[in-house]
């Protein structure tokens, strides 16, 4: 089956490209109205107000988009982010904002990313099937991190010229244009055949156990917790690293962002062709492993060109690393299950908040290249206790090819 020639993945993907851009202009936007109107403790904190819905709600949303029209979700969240965004811009362009309306800011897109996630990832898995199901996992992502790349680059620039409100204007288009494309989607779930309607409740709770039940999807949800909180964190630390370290403004803080979303998306073009007989556990390993390194080359970078070089390798080990893990996930447990798995990776990385507050503590204690250094180093501490607990991530030619799941 060829991915784009479905109607419904279509849509499914060029939904993402709006998405996508809307959270990156969001991202820049809230970054540098947090440095600006409350220093590098403001913006680890709007950061961690971006990922705390992932930690409250990650599991209800992933029940929500095993129980409900997946579709539908994505057109309220898209609807919903319209909205919001409008109401952003009016109070940036007339009264301004304050430090704590801006970490409210984040909370909010955090509340649309928690709801859009899970059924997004589910839903690519509804139109394409399991056989090419890491396939079509890497595709949903490629066309994410393209417009996130777009989204940071663009957002940067328009604050530069046009101001941060323009820069929030945009965002509301992008997620218009993404429930446009929602509209003619039409898609029948894959699990209908073993779906069976359980009350919610129940359904939450299985959602929790799994985690308990399924020694795979704990070894990853671990990972994921460690890297959130020590790899991801980075974020809080480069706006920082721009103003103190390298001495420039919005436009650089848009090139390095958008570097990274570059680097990201050649990872997952790179994982969208690679066989599906060789095993994704070792490259997680690897990936993490990297992303420590390159975080540590980040914190001693000295100009705008070398740090945007670095941050193209920051970009592809964040973006392998992220692919790789929800995937991994999805395929540990039953179709009618992939909802709830996201559920747990959303719970996974809702550890976010921890890190953002970590990294911005760190930047305003020592500076940013010492954060990035010290977070760096853990990271790679943490590939090799993965490589040493858990055999699976470790390469070898007897495991090239890829093993049935397990699901407990």
């Amino acid at each position: 089956m060829s991915l784009m020639r479905s109607p419904g993945f279509r849509w499914l993907w060029l939904s993402t490209l709006g998405v996508g851009a809307a959270q990156h202009l969001e991202l820049t936007a809230t970054s540098w109205l947090a440095l600006t109107a409350g220093g590098p403790l403001a913006v680890g904190a709007a950061l961690a107000a971006r990922s705390l819905p992932k930690l409250l709600f990650g599991l209800t949303a992933g029940t929500i988009a095993d129980r409900f029209d997946r579709r539908a979700i994505l057109l309220a969240t898209a609807v919903s982010g319209v909205s919001v965004m409008t109401a952003v811009t009016y109070f940036v362009a007339t009264v301004g904002l304050v430090p704590w309306q801006v970490i409210a800011i984040g909370l909010a897109n955090g509340c649309l990313q928690v709801m859009d996630i899970p059924a997004r990832q589910a839903l690519a898995l509804d139109i394409a099937g399991r056989e090419i199901a890491p396939n079509a996992v890497a595709s949903v992502s490629l066309g994410d991190r393209l417009s996130k790349a777009a989204g940071a680059f663009a957002g940067g620039a328009l604050i530069a010229t046009f101001g941060t409100a323009a820069c929030y204007l945009a965002v509301g288009v992008a997620y218009a244009l993404a429930a446009a494309f929602v509209l003619p989607l039409r898609v029948r779930r894959a699990d209908s055949a073993e779906w069976v309607a359980i009350p919610f409740a129940l359904a939450l709770r299985e959602a929790t156990r799994l985690v308990l039940d399924v020694p795979t999807l704990r070894t990853l949800a671990l990972a994921a917790i460690a890297a959130e909180v020590f790899a991801y964190s980075f974020s809080s630390a480069v706006p920082v690293l721009v103003r103190d370290v390298l001495r420039s403004g919005p436009q650089a803080l848009g090139a390095l962002t958008g570097s990274a979303s570059v680097g990201a998306t050649v990872a997952v073009v790179a994982l969208s062709l690679l066989p599906a007989r060789v095993r994704r556990e070792p490259l997680l390993s690897l990936s993490a492993a990297a992303f420590g390194a390159s975080l540590i080359a980040l914190g001693a970078s000295t100009s705008v060109a070398m740090a945007v070089a670095i941050m193209l390798v920051v970009g592809v080990c964040n973006g392998a690393f992220d692919v790789l893990q929800y995937t991994l996930m999805q395929l540990a447990v039953p179709v009618s299950q992939r909802g709830r798995a996201m559920g747990v990776y959303l719970l996974s990385i809702g550890s976010g908040p921890l890190g953002q507050l970590e990294a911005g503590t760190l930047v305003s204690l020592g500076g940013a290249a010492w954060a990035l250094a010290l977070n760096g180093a853990i990271v790679i501490g943490v590939a090799v206790i993965l490589l040493a607990l858990a055999p699976a991530h470790r390469w070898s030619g007897r495991h090239w090819r890829t093993e049935p799941a397990r699901h407990g």
